[in-house]
């Protein structure tokens, strides 16, 4: 395998500094990243993940978003408080209460009323359609110690570059867990693995590291959706995974309560895998990013020479 070249990748890079930012400069790993092989079409939009959290500062800085209920409400305030007050102009005023088409007051009164009335029901419409907050859940699973399971057939250069992209992931996305496989071997998993992996629910995240390292050399089987990933070349994104009945095939390496699925080739021998806690836990930023670390990585696993 060919030693990484110290001159980095002017996506990736720029994603993790754009990222560290976002989290203040803390929580991704400095780690030089090498260059996306000349095989694959360079990609010339510069991709900049975002954190998919409800925290999120932009959100915040948002006084719409951040007064949600009030805005949503205040069509109907408005809308009331000027029916009351048309009633109360009417009886007031002296004007005979039956509407009459010759008078002027009458027809203001009547146009006022129609514009009150819309704004009372868009004001019910913005209640009644209130957007329901992703769902959050625990994975069930156990959490792997350490950096994660690499395989040990790897290079350390290669190792390291897994690592990195987990850490990087984990840091700047909402990714709980993630598996790569390549050549239909398992060369690393991160994060949440379900209990199956460690012997049952009594198991423990050292038992699936024994149980992954066991099998290093053994096929992991795969499904489907990630078997056509890796024949046509393009990614998968499963949004809301509860609704797919595909999902089972997931259950062998993710956790059985995964809401949301990247399924991301590695060039045209394997596949990224990586899992959410979280319902449409992933951006397009983020989808984007994978597929720009997918293809470092079939550079890394392939072995093939850099500039």
């Amino acid at each position: 395998t060919a030693p990484m070249a110290s001159t980095s990748c002017p996506s990736v890079p720029l994603c993790v500094a754009s990222a560290r930012v976002r989290h203040g400069g803390r929580g991704l790993p400095a780690f030089c990243a090498s260059r996306v092989p000349s095989r694959h079409t360079k990609r010339t939009t510069r991709l900049v993940p975002r954190a998919a959290s409800v925290e999120n500062t932009d959100l915040d800085s948002d006084w719409v978003k951040s007064n949600e209920d009030q805005v949503r409400v205040s069509p109907l305030v408005v809308g009331g408080v000027s029916v009351a007050t048309l009633l109360l102009n009417r009886i007031l005023s002296g004007v005979a209460p039956v509407a009459d088409a010759s008078s002027a007051q009458s027809r203001a009164d009547v146009l006022c009323l129609g514009m009150a009335g819309c704004l009372v029901l868009t004001g019910l419409q913005w209640l009644a359609v209130k957007q329901k907050p992703p769902t959050k859940v625990v994975l069930e699973g156990v959490s792997l110690p350490g950096a994660g399971y690499v395989s040990h057939s790897l290079p350390e250069s290669t190792k390291k570059e897994l690592r990195w992209v987990w850490d990087a992931l984990r840091s700047a996305t909402m990714c709980k867990s993630l598996l790569v496989v390549y050549r239909g071997k398992r060369v690393a998993q991160f994060g949440t693995v379900p209990f199956a992996m460690a012997g049952g629910k009594r198991g423990s995240g050292d038992d699936a590291m024994a149980a992954m390292a066991n099998s290093d050399d053994s096929q992991i089987p795969l499904g489907p959706i990630t078997d056509r990933c890796i024949q046509t070349g393009s990614g998968n994104y499963l949004a809301n995974l509860i609704l797919f009945p595909g999902r089972v095939e997931f259950e062998n390496y993710l956790p059985r309560n995964t809401m949301a699925v990247v399924v991301t080739p590695v060039g045209n021998e394997g596949v990224l895998v990586a899992g959410s806690d979280t319902q449409r836990g992933f951006t397009p930023a983020d989808q984007a990013w994978l597929s720009v670390l997918a293809e470092k990585l079939d550079a890394s696993l392939s072995g093939e020479e850099r500039a």
